[in-house]
């Protein structure tokens, strides 16, 4: 599969709630870093993606870049916690069929407040 399909694919699954399939276009090792947390295995990166979507309204995608290997979205997550619109920048690096690395960046400023 194709970087744009592969990645496309993965951001609707996620943002549409199916995170089994989410699950199944990235690699087991999957490296994730991100403006909180940092996760090193799909799994533990799977179940804090639960936790947020719990907390997501929906997504606007806004632009979305995309070559051999690698691909970049930028979209904004409409939350129904006071932290409300979040703008976010993803960038991920793709090897052997899957998604191996998420670069995760938005402000978060106000999801700080929240959690204390």
């Amino acid at each position: 599969m194709e970087t744009k399909q592969l990645v496309t694919n993965y951001h609707n699954a996620w943002t549409s709630g199916d995170l089994e399939k989410a699950y199944s276009y990235l690699a087991d090792n999957l490296d994730f870093q991100g403006s909180i947390d940092t996760f090193n295995n799909a799994d533990d990166f799977i179940t804090a993606l639960a936790m947020f979507q719990k907390m997501l309204r929906g997504t606007d995608l806004i632009q979305s870049f995309f070559s051999e290997s690698g691909a970049a979205l930028l979209y904004d997550c409409d939350t129904i916690t006071p932290a409300g619109l979040i703008r976010t920048a993803e960038f991920f690096t793709v090897a052997d069929g899957r998604i191996k690395t998420i670069r995760l960046i938005f402000d978060v400023t106000e999801l700080r407040k929240l959690m204390g």
